[in-house]
């Protein structure tokens, strides 16, 4: 934590260093298994009593890779005849007996899991004296975006002890639904690196014929449909798109905060046997909720410095260029590295990167990813509590493991320090941290510094100095370096860039907030601006006199809030906001939806979808040519609801602003779309008002004016992309990529 003087003496100036909180996954079964806090226990029992050798032979020269049946037993599940066969490349050829496996738990009946989970993966630690390596990497991933789950366990095979284990979640269609929902179905893809040459799945061009991709990228849901066009459009977007359109276009069907951190990942502990190094040994992933393609990681045990084993070596691993490529350019001008250029061609090329490295958003966004892993678990002292921690917990189960391929002693001394070739733990992130810090403290730039929270009305949850519930802001710096404050200034209006100065005094590391007031009472302390919050639908400007003395640098229009909600700014990239239930001052933005009426509040509708930025996706059906604003109410009951003389607002202040006409009715579980387009003319399901994209409200009351049936408050929406309750009439409202007017959810 910076700035002790103005913590002490002003209270809640607010300025911490903490990371972006980890979103917990949806609830599944397996959850309790992934549970790290305790070693769990794996028993396998095969009637072949020359199990090893049919393994064994099995997977070194068998083309299919069978499974054999075994029967499995983990605490109180027990399944009688489940799929068991040897894994690995590199992983299998070492190692002695002690090799990796992966268990099917359906291979022989299509019904049967283990606590959800269809697949298991079993690592044996290969290339890992230390034990952890694997496990601290999928930690550090799975903070942010989506990563394998890992647990430590005892392996025993007929009831003899065989090993300690790391069981590692398999990339499939029952993880992405733990992600993100029972709605999950899209294409998953394998991005193996295929022994005996071929095309690298490294993301290029191979023209439009499907043939020239299915053995590059295998298909592992949805087989039966062999449907690789959405994959093809990604990477046509990705290869093919004019340098001056790719950053709108790659947004529309890529992740790219989500693609920006998994490629940090890989840079920080230099995994090259990923995307990065051998343009491979990871899955891609389209995801059904909004329609873009996201980076799974697979392959970890080539980390934390360990280079050359069919990688590229590196010297000096710990200095590796943050914009390292194979081909020894680094694709974008300036860091220290090279002069850039690109990537070179064939094997070489890393097309996603060098194209992401070219826009200087996601070059930033990228060095941002990389700045919050370091003060997220990445920084010596953490790394050092973090594999105490974890060599006290294995510890006891290392000595005792008596197939492990290296011995109790080197276990120890890898933690700390070089084991042969390998670097220790410790001793790479210690070197590697001070490289990356000395490099990300100079990539500082004005434009991280940016409004991420706005409350209008305090419900009392922070008070300032005079014991005030003010209205206030938060100001972050969203890294990747420190910046002063001087010269930085917050207005309500464009022609006054410089009504209120930020404290000059202040430095904010990379990842720091400040709390300010807009209370207009600067004698109570720095951090209060000179002007109150402006009303909803006014504005907040925030200038930066090194990039312009007019033009600001970030812009938030104020919504219409109850007390106790906020509007927050969500991810590295900070282009999309939302509304919660939950103000975090001086912390990392976390969604809760805010209560909203229920079909038992009035018993009848609900505001179901919405589109306050429609610019190409949903045609005005009574005007040809027009795509205006939109929303959708849902009819959850079993009768038909008569909206004829009921209120549609978009101002909680006016509730009877526009009348619903005559002849609307919406049908028992139907879906009615009303156009927000201040053309009542048009016809009964035309408002007399617009939506902003800015955020506000909508409001539907009953026929009397005054009785509430539904409301929504939302924050500033993205074009094309709507924003609804998933599923239909659910409290939880997310942005879609896929929008469905006059239909359900999805």
């Amino acid at each position: 934590m910076r700035n002790n003087f103005f913590l002490v003496l002003f209270l809640l100036f607010a300025l911490t260093s903490r990371g972006f909180a980890q979103q917990p996954p949806l609830s599944d079964q397996a959850a309790a298994f992934f549970d790290d806090s305790a070693v769990r226990e794996i028993r396998l029992y095969f009637d072949d009593p020359n199990w090893f050798a049919t393994l064994q032979r099995a997977h070194q020269s068998d083309p299919s890779d069978p499974y054999f049946p075994c029967r499995f037993r983990s605490g109180d599940v027990e399944l009688p005849r489940i799929g068991c066969r040897f894994k690995g490349n590199s992983s299998f050829q070492r190692n002695g007996i002690k090799k990796p496996f992966k268990l099917d738990f359906n291979e022989y009946d299509d019904n049967a899991t283990f606590l959800g989970l269809k697949k298991l993966n079993l690592n044996n630690f290969d290339l890992q004296p230390d034990f952890m390596r694997e496990k601290l990497l999928h930690d550090l991933t799975g903070r942010f975006i989506a990563a394998l789950r890992s647990v430590y366990v005892r392996l025993y095979v007929n009831d003899a002890f065989y090993g300690l284990y790391l069981a590692v979640e398999q990339p499939d269609k029952t993880m992405m639904q733990s992600r993100w929902g029972s709605s999950e179905d899209g294409n998953l893809y394998e991005a193996e690196e295929r022994m005996g040459g071929g095309a690298r799945p490294n993301l290029a061009w191979l023209g439009p014929a499907q043939s020239a991709y299915e053995n590059v990228y295998i298909l592992k849901t949805n087989e039966t449909a062999n449907d690789y066009s959405r994959l093809i459009q990604f990477l046509d977007i990705l290869n093919n798109t004019p340098a001056a359109d790719f950053p709108a276009r790659i947004e529309t069907i890529a992740d790219v905060e989500n693609w920006m951190t998994a490629m940090a990942a890989n840079n920080l502990v230099v995994n090259l046997d990923s995307y990065l190094g051998v343009g491979a040994e990871y899955y891609i992933y389209d995801r059904t909720l909004d329609g873009k393609f996201i980076h799974i990681q697979w392959d970890h045990n080539e980390s934390f410095g360990i280079t050359g084993d069919g990688t590229p070596r590196l010297a000096t691993p710990a200095t590796t260029d943050p914009f390292y490529l194979p081909s020894g350019n680094t694709g974008v001008p300036g860091p220290p590295g090279g002069p850039g250029g690109g990537g070179g061609a064939a094997a070489n090329a890393r097309p996603l990167l060098e194209k992401f490295w070219a826009v200087p958003e996601f070059r930033q966004l990228y060095l941002r990813a990389l700045a919050r892993f370091l003060r997220s678990g990445f920084s010596p002292e953490a790394m050092s509590a973090r594999t105490a921690h974890l060599a006290s917990l294995i510890r006891e189960h290392v000595a005792a493991d008596p197939n492990k391929a290296y011995t109790t002693a080197q276990f120890e001394t890898a933690i700390q320090s070089q084991v042969g070739a390998i670097p220790g733990v410790n001793q790479f992130v210690q070197a590697r941290y001070a490289f990356l810090r000395a490099y990300l403290n100079g990539q500082a730039r004005p434009t991280d510094v940016r409004i991420n929270e706005v409350v209008p009305a305090n419900a009392g949850l922070i008070r300032d100095e005079a014991g005030d519930a003010d209205p206030w802001i938060e100001i972050h710096n969203t890294g990747p370096g420190p910046l002063s404050l001087a010269g930085f200034y917050l207005s309500d209006n464009p022609a006054e860039p410089a009504k209120w100065a930020l404290p000059s005094g202040v430095t904010l590391a990379d990842g720091e907030f400040l709390t300010v007031w807009l209370d207009g009472e600067t004698a109570e302390g720095p951090a209060h601006a000179s002007f109150p919050m402006p009303s909803a639908g006014g504005k907040l400007y925030l200038f930066a006199t090194a990039v312009s003395a007019t033009a600001p640098i970030d812009t938030v229009t104020v919504s219409a809030l109850p007390a106790g909600q906020s509007q927050v700014r969500l991810g590295l990239y900070g282009s999309r906001w939302d509304v919660t239930a939950d103000p975090t001052p001086a912390a990392d933005n976390r969604l809760k939806a805010p209560s909203a009426p229920g079909p038992a509040a009035s018993g009848r509708l609900l505001i179901n979808e919405l589109m306050a930025d429609n610019d190409t996706f949903f045609q005005d059906p009574d005007e040809p040519g027009a795509y205006e604003d939109w929303f959708e109410v849902y009819n959850p009951g079993n009768q038909a609801v008569d909206m004829s003389g009921m209120y549609i607002t978009d101002n909680p202040q006016n509730p009877t602003k526009w009348k619903v006409g005559d002849g609307v009715v919406i049908p028992a579980g139907g879906y009615l779309v009303f156009m927000a387009d201040n053309e009542p003319a048009q016809g009964p399901r035309h408002a007399s008002w617009a939506l902003s994209a800015d955020g506000e409200s909508i409001s539907i009351y009953d026929r009397d004016g005054t009785t509430l049936i539904d409301t929504v408050t939302f924050g500033p929406q993205t074009r094309d992309v709507s924003y609804g309750r998933l599923p239909d009439g659910a409290s939880t409202w997310v942005q879609m990529a896929r929008p469905t007017p006059g239909s359900a959810n999805q």
